[in-house]
C-alpha cells in the first residue's frame, strides 16, 4: 500500500470533511490527471481508494466487525476504482456484508432562479441492496450531488438505513457534499466525507470541479500548494478546467474519453500535456 495523508478540514456545512492526498490521486488529478486513461487509470483508481479506505480503519470508522460494513457501488465509478476490491484488500480477508449497486442518471432542470451553476435533478435506472450493512462505504464524483441524493433517498426506502456512511469522493465539491450531509442528518445517519485532493469549486455549468476555481479547498500541505501552482501553469488559470472529467469515459471507453478531451481542448483553448 503506499503512503498517504489524510487532512481533516473545515467547510462550512460538513461536521467531519477530510481531504486526502497520495501520489495515486496525483496521477489521478493532476499528473497526468486526464490523460491517464484505461488500465493505468484503473491501476491509479484502485490504489486511491485502498489508500482512502485504510485511512478511513485508521481513523477509527470501520465497526468493530467486518460483517458490518458493506460497500455500496454508484455505476459506474466506484466499478472503475473497484470499490468492493479495495475494500477486501484493506481488510486482509476478514469477510465483509458484501456489495450492492446503484445506478442514477442525472438530467439538467430549466433554470427558475439563479444558482451560480446549472442545477440538476436525477432518477434511479438501477439497484441492488441485498447485502447492507450499519456502515456503508460508497465512492463517486459530486458536482450538484443531485444523482446520490436521489439515489440515498431510493436506497433509503428499500433497505435499512446505515448507521454511518464513509463517502469518498475522487473529486467532489463542497456544494454538492452539503446536500449529501443534510439528507443524512434528516434521517439521523453519521456521513463522513473524503474529498480526493482537494475539496473542488464548482463550474457554472454543474459539473466542472476545477483546481483553478476560487471556491477550491486545499490541504494546506506542500503537495496540495504545488498541484495547485502546477495546475495554474498547465491550464492558464482557467476556471472552467474540470480536474477528471467523465471518469466512466476514462475507464470504459478510451477512444471515447479522447475525443471529449480534444473538443474540449479546442472549445476552452488549452492543451494537455501528453
Amino acid at each position: 500500500m503506499e503512503d498517504y495523508q489524510l487532512t481533516k478540514v473545515t467547510i462550512e456545512g460538513l461536521a467531519s470533511p477530510y481531504i486526502l492526498e497520495a501520489d495515486s490521486i496525483d496521477k489521478l488529478l493532476i499528473n497526468p490527471g486526464r490523460k491517464l486513461l484505461g488500465y493505468k487509470r484503473q491501476k491509479a483508481a484502485f490504489a486511491a481508494t485502498v489508500s482512502w479506505l485504510s485511512a478511513m480503519k485508521a481513523e477509527g470508522y470501520f465497526p468493530h466487525s467486518a460483517t458490518d460494513l458493506c460497500t455500496v457501488t454508484v455505476m459506474a465509478e466506484a466499478a472503475g476504482h473497484n470499490l468492493s476490491g479495495a475494500l477486501s484488500t484493506v481488510l486482509n480477508d476478514d469477510i465483509y456484508r458484501g456489495d450492492n449497486f446503484m445506478g442514477v442518471s442525472r438530467f439538467a432542470l430549466a433554470d427558475k432562479a439563479p444558482e451560480g451553476y446549472t442545477n440538476y435533478d436525477a432518477r434511479v435506472t438501477y439497484m441492488r441492496l441485498h447485502s447492507v450493512a450499519p456502515v456503508w462505504c460508497m465512492l463517486d464524483t459530486v458536482a450538484t450531488g443531485a444523482t446520490l441524493v436521489r439515489g440515498l433517498e431510493a436506497a433509503f426506502q428499500n433497505a435499512q438505513k446505515p448507521e454511518r456512511i464513509l463517502m469518498g469522493t475522487p473529486a467532489g465539491a463542497a456544494v454538492g457534499m452539503r446536500k449529501l450531509e443534510d439528507l443524512c442528518r434528516r434521517e439521523k445517519i453519521e456521513f463522513i466525507p473524503t474529498f480526493f485532493g482537494a475539496t473542488f469549486g464548482l463550474f457554472e455549468d454543474g459539473s466542472g470541479l476545477p483546481w483553478c476555481h476560487p471556491d477550491t479547498i486545499l490541504a494546506g500541505t506542500e503537495r496540495s500548494r504545488v498541484n495547485l501552482e502546477n495546475a495554474r501553469k498547465i491550464f492558464n488559470n482557467n476556471q472552467a478546467f474540470c480536474a477528471v472529467g467523465d471518469c466512466s469515459a476514462n475507464f470504459f471507453d478510451v477512444q471515447v474519453a479522447l475525443e471529449h478531451l480534444h473538443d474540449e481542448e479546442n472549445r476552452l483553448g488549452w492543451k494537455l500535456p501528453i
